[in-house]
């Protein structure tokens, strides 16, 4: 996934340096993580996002690290981890001397795992998905942009397992890329046969410009743009960082994963056709 498709998702750390360095004590690491910790014992930097509504501590907790407290925060329904020392806000992998790292450790233990199985059921009640395959085939929920490169990669990833009628698409459609995103994605989802403007859009893909075949809606009903927000918004809670965002079912548990994972992975992990 190109960074150019990053947009859109959480962007706490462009955030947080937008607001500066200030001075400020780290809270001291103790032997417990501390949920919801108090505004005033965080980094100076933490403290003026949190007043400003910018981002949300939910938790705090020690480190292997001497002095350096990791911090969980959340925005729009977005994770990420950081880590304050002596006023100082770190941001970006910590990696132990033996190469572990000790930064997917703490976001495994302390960062809240999205409950994808409410996620899926928000998404059926909201009536808005565009189905491609059979109804009793494993289904994968896809939040895809019109204009993104690589949900059409997908598309045509996916393509002949839909043809074969071994996999079931329900995309759910967002519009933040570029400017002419939200009216393809209405013009999607507001046309007389969806599936038939999916197709047309993913078809007439244009890879060298990366915008999508269907001629955008200049008229986009309330409705059409609360959908998509809906969809933005389960999109960052199933914690997807870009498109496509796949929620999908393996071993009878819902899984997540981001980007355009390839033919022969839906096969293996989707389809359950394992070698």
């Amino acid at each position: 996934m190109g960074l150019a498709h990053l947009r859109g998702a959480l962007a706490l750390v462009a955030g947080l340096a937008l607001l500066g360095a200030t001075g400020g004590t780290a809270l001291a690491a103790d032997q417990s993580a501390t949920d919801n910790p108090a505004t005033d014992k965080l980094p100076g930097v933490l403290q003026k996002a949190v007043k400003s509504g910018q981002v949300d501590v939910i938790k705090s907790f020690p480190t292997d690290v001497p002095g350096l407290t990791g911090y969980v925060l959340e925005q729009s329904g977005q994770h990420q981890v950081v880590y304050g020392n002596h006023g100082y806000l770190v941001v970006g992998r910590i990696v132990g001397p033996d190469g572990t790292n000790m930064s997917d450790q703490y976001e495994q233990k302390y960062v809240p795992k999205p409950d994808l199985g409410k996620i899926v059921d928000q998404l059926k009640d909201g009536d808005r998905l565009v189905q491609q395959g059979p109804d009793d085939a494993p289904v994968v929920y896809v939040f895809a942009d019109p204009n993104c490169i690589y949900c059409h990669r997908f598309y045509e990833q996916a393509e002949p397992l839909v043809k074969a009628g071994k996999i079931q698409l329900q995309w759910a459609m967002v519009g933040f890329l570029k400017d002419s995103s939200p009216g393809r994605a209405a013009a999607i989802l507001s046309a007389k046969n969806p599936v038939k403007a999916l197709l047309e859009n993913e078809n007439g893909f244009d890879e060298s410009t990366e915008q999508g075949g269907i001629k955008p809606a200049t008229d986009i009903s309330d409705d059409l743009q609360q959908q998509l927000k809906a969809h933005a918004k389960l999109m960052a809670e199933a914690g997807g960082s870009g498109t496509p965002t796949l929620i999908y079912k393996e071993d009878g548990q819902w899984q997540s994963k981001i980007g355009a994972p390839g033919t022969d992975w839906l096969k293996t992990h989707v389809v359950n056709d394992k070698p």
